[in-house]
């Protein structure tokens, strides 16, 4: 009962607080997901489609994201996506398709959707986007950089939010619940973004982020690694093909960038976007060209065992590495290819090799009798045994979401791992159910049954994983 009421004053908290959010949580799903109508992410185009180069139609990352390598703070389309799709009320205009999707007894309940054959359009040509300037009221945006680019998102595309603003604020906050033999109630992610925009073609994004610790918040706010820069760099962007390149710390894109840090196909291969060590320093280059993506980075990283210190970002030791992000992502599928190299001295983690392809079909965008979603990720590597040897990794992952109403999303996940195939009985399995509910945009609930299946039935375990995450 003393659980019960805590829950009920934590979310009655978030749901006040989310009164004043106006974003998105975005994931690898929403982006295969969102092809299916374009007005998910802004409001309906009134132009034809611009030639090729100035096209900023894609299912990349970097559509939501500032970082082009996904996660964290979410660009203008990014924002508008979960004003307008993810929750049960939208603070935007919610898609055509999904005016008759809500919740049973809700109805028609947001003031955002005109609701009649009247859906606002944007601006008619690159000329006429000057004119919607006046009509911008964004609480967490502010500023226009001073100049014009065909390159970058145009004022009216969505709404009142300001497209390109010169400087941005963000936030995720996530408090999580474990139940297991006992119960814990922690902090999971506290993180604070800043992105400064002043001119085109100029960005620098600091994100600053606590790492949570599951024996409490003294813990967490205790940890001498912890504040600490997550991501710190400096980017050029908005050019044709939407290309771009960054230079500071950050994580190396690779695969599928899922928010869950503790699943294999991130944790094997130092991908925790948890961990001070998962960040790099070094130098990044990719374009999307509609459909076809490339990124491609170099990077010096600190010792596989000792933290980076958590504000100086040049704190990295004798290795290096490098990683490569390629594929396409079409409206109703897409299909990836990432590889991974690292070389460092072998009391520093020594050399590994990581090789992976991943994808996801959309079966909705194709009917709309189908709202369902499918990804997957497959991935083989080598590591350094203390002896020098190598070992040969394999890692793979499966999810399956029912959008079942607006801002009710039903997931079905399992990820595997096989640490070592020369090891008999170490591999593991992890089954999933849960889902994810958003009423209002600002505020996601989450929780998942997980089963955990290992080679010996003594190390086999059930939890019960609830989070709340507030993002604006």
């Amino acid at each position: 009962m003393q659980l019960t009421r805590v829950v009920y004053v934590a979310a009655a908290l978030v749901l006040g607080a989310s009164l004043l959010a106006g974003t998105a949580l975005s994931l690898p799903q929403y982006a295969a997901r969102a092809g299916r109508t374009c007005d998910n992410c802004h409001i309906l185009p009134d132009w034809d489609t611009p030639k090729l180069s100035q096209q900023k139609r894609n299912m990349s990352c970097q559509t939501c994201h500032v970082d082009p390598a996904g996660g964290g703070m979410r660009t203008t389309a990014g924002r508008y996506y979960g004003r307008a799709t993810l929750a049960m009320i939208a603070k935007s205009p919610r898609p055509y398709d999904d005016w008759d999707r809500n919740f049973p007894g809700l109805g028609r309940r947001d003031k955002a959707t005109p609701y009649d054959d009247y859906m606002p359009v944007g601006p008619a040509n690159f000329e006429d986007a000057t004119a919607y300037k006046d009509s911008l009221h964004d609480k967490w945006a502010w500023g226009t950089p001073q100049g014009e680019t065909r390159y970058g998102p145009f004022a009216g595309r969505y709404k009142e939010l300001n497209p390109d603003p010169v400087l941005r604020i963000g936030a995720d906050f996530r408090f999580a619940t474990l139940v297991t033999q006992s119960t814990l109630m922690f902090p999971m992610q506290i993180d604070v973004g800043t992105a400064f925009h002043p001119v085109h073609h100029l960005t620098a994004l600091m994100n600053v982020g606590a790492r949570g610790q599951s024996s409490g918040y003294s813990d967490t706010f205790d940890d001498s690694h912890s504040p600490y820069f997550r991501e710190l760099f400096a980017m050029t962007n908005e050019w044709p093909y939407q290309a771009y390149a960054k230079a500071g710390r950050f994580v190396p894109s690779y695969g599928l960038r899922l928010d869950d840090h503790t699943n294999r196909i991130r944790r094997e291969f130092e991908l925790d976007g948890s961990l001070p060590d998962s960040r790099v320093l070094g130098v990044e280059v990719g374009a999307v060209a509609a459909y076809p993506f490339l990124q491609a980075s170099y990077f010096k990283l600190q010792s596989k065992y000792e933290e980076p210190d958590p504000w100086d970002i040049f704190d990295v030791d004798d290795g290096w590495g490098a990683a490569l992000n390629t594929g396409w992502r079409h409206f109703g599928w897409s299909a990836g290819a990432s590889a991974m190299i690292r070389r460092r001295p072998l009391d520093e983690g020594g050399d590994t090799d990581t090789y992976g392809l991943y994808g996801s079909l959309n079966p909705w965008y194709f009917s709309s009798r189908v709202p369902l979603t499918l990804q997957g990720e497959i991935d083989i590597g080598t590591v350094q045994r203390a002896s020098g040897r190598e070992a040969d990794k394999l890692v793979w992952y499966g999810e399956l979401g029912w959008l079942v109403w607006n801002g009710v999303n039903l997931i079905v996940a399992y990820d595997w791992t096989d640490p070592d195939r020369d090891v008999i009985d170490d591999h593991s399995g992890r089954i999933q159910f849960g889902g994810q509910l958003v009423v209002i945009p600002g505020v996601t609930f989450e929780g998942r049954v997980r089963r955990l299946d290992v080679a010996t039935e003594e190390g086999d375990a059930t939890d019960l994983f609830l989070q709340m995450h507030i993002w604006f």
